[in-house]
């Protein structure tokens, strides 16, 4: 198992903070992607809940995971050999806001 880039001596909800019933969600999915996410440490530990809001409908905070780890991964590494590895830039002019994910997490009563 890779170290995720994001959490990498954490194993704690990236977005709540809390200790159990934790998942570890791959932040870039579909056809090959998740194989790369695992490789390069593109994944965080989250709650079950938050994990199964996030696969079943919740695109904004899928987004939101997308975005925060495509600037962590861009610290070490360039824009374009992001798009070379995940096929595609998630830095768009509709980022989503930390306030954003809060107003998702309480409006599907996650805090």
């Amino acid at each position: 198992m890779s170290k995720s880039i994001l959490q990498p001596d954490s194993k704690v909800c990236f977005l709540t903070g809390t200790t159990s019933l934790l998942d570890k969600h791959h932040i870039y999915h579909g056809t090959g992607k998740r194989n790369l996410a695992e490789k390069y440490g593109c994944w965080v530990w989250l709650n079950h809940s938050i994990h199964m809001l996030l696969h079943d409908k919740e695109k904004q905070l899928d987004r939101y995971l997308q975005q925060v780890c495509q600037r962590k991964f861009e610290e070490t590494h360039t824009r374009e050999e992001f798009r070379a590895i995940f096929g595609k830039s998630y830095l768009l002019d509709d980022d989503i806001s930390d306030d954003d994910v809060s107003i998702i997490l309480s409006n599907n009563s996650i805090y």
